[in-house]
């Protein structure tokens, strides 16, 4: 039989030689801690963001007046043109007053006429009564003057009202102005026929000025007459504080919308047609509110300094609903009782810790 040879393992060497090493080596110090801690001002967020409805709409005039001509003729010059201002009592148009003035002629010739029979027949009277007492009359032929007497006096009576009445149509011819406003339409033109009812100018007064637009229906129920509304006008720097005035009661069915009709004061500059729009307050909403101090920028990213459990902060990211000038509405990434670091710096960093730390409001 051969003998085994007794071989040692080929690694053993190697093994030894990584112990005795190992052992020659002092053991690792920890890394020193490379956290900052800042006093920065801190915040908890707050909720209550107003919420509002918004709707779109014009300004309208509250008077509004549609001049029309009492007379059947026709016109025979329009004095103003769309876009002029006028005063209340200014000459607007002047009618053709040919039937009118031969109406006055006839009525005159009627009261003259009128006038003598009177006359004629206040003189008989006047003789009758005065042969009824010398007993040359009888009682019954004194009577009948007497009633030839009121019948003309009736008479006279008459035709003096049918002159006043063709007088006060000369009135009619020249149309004037019942209102002080601007002229915003004509819808007839020299040489057309008037007649009565139909118009001839359209008139807006100035004052007593409207903001008029639709509320949808699910909105119309949070809006009565006498709430504030916040109206903003195209070209003017500040909004104005309106007061609802009318809420019709009667929807379109087709755009399933209510008409509003809201007061404004009144303000240099503003005029019917003007657009604009009307915040209704509709209540608060439990969104939480974080100034625009407090927004930061990372990667791309708009998020706040949150401070978590151990003072740290640290970054998230936020979804912004709402802004306005010094804050934002958050709709997602902060509850509305969490802290937050209210004015963070440049050189802040995730994980920071926050000592000393002042509440900010």
């Amino acid at each position: 039989m051969k003998k085994r040879k007794n071989r040692l393992p080929l690694l053993a060497p190697l093994a030894l030689a990584l112990l005795l090493a190992a052992c020659d080596k002092a053991p690792p110090t920890p890394a020193a801690s490379t956290t900052t801690s800042r006093s920065l001002p801190l915040m908890s967020a707050s909720a209550g963001a107003p919420l509002e409805y918004m709707a779109v709409g014009s300004v309208v005039s509250d008077q509004r007046v549609e001049v029309a001509s009492r007379l059947s003729g026709y016109i025979r010059e329009i004095v103003v043109q769309e876009g002029d201002r006028v005063r209340r009592g200014q000459l607007l148009a002047r009618l053709d007053a040919s039937d009118v003035e031969g109406g006055i002629r006839q009525g005159q010739a009627a009261s003259g006429a009128a006038e003598a029979a009177l006359r004629d027949a206040q003189i008989d009277l006047e003789r009758f009564q005065r042969l009824f007492e010398r007993g040359s009359v009888s009682d019954n032929e004194l009577r009948k003057v007497r009633l030839k007497f009121e019948a003309a006096r009736e008479a006279r009576n008459q035709a003096r009202a049918g002159l006043d009445t063709a007088l006060a149509q000369r009135a009619y011819a020249e149309i004037t102005s019942p209102v002080d406003g601007v002229v915003v339409a004509r819808q007839k033109r020299t040489g057309d026929l008037a007649v009565p009812g139909a118009p001839l100018l359209t008139l807006e007064s100035g004052r007593g000025l409207l903001f008029e637009t639709f509320v949808a229906e699910g909105q119309v129920a949070a809006i009565t007459t006498g709430k504030p509304v916040q109206v903003s006008i195209d070209g003017r720097p500040a909004p104005l504080q309106g007061t609802v005035s009318r809420v019709v009661r009667s929807g379109d069915p087709v755009s399933r919308s209510y008409q509003v009709k809201i007061a404004l004061p009144e303000a240099a500059g503003l005029m019917p047609g003007m657009f604009g729009r009307a915040a209704f307050a509709l209540g608060a909403s439990p969104a939480p509110l974080v100034p625009r101090r407090a927004l930061v920028e990372r990667g791309g990213l708009t998020g706040v300094f949150v401070v978590d459990g151990e003072g740290r902060a640290r970054f998230r990211w936020l979804r912004i609903g709402r802004e306005w000038p010094d804050q934002v509405e958050v709709s997602a990434g902060l509850a509305a009782d969490e802290r937050f670091v209210a004015a963070p710096v440049p050189a802040l960093l995730d994980g920071d810790l926050m000592t000393a730390a002042k509440e900010a409001r």
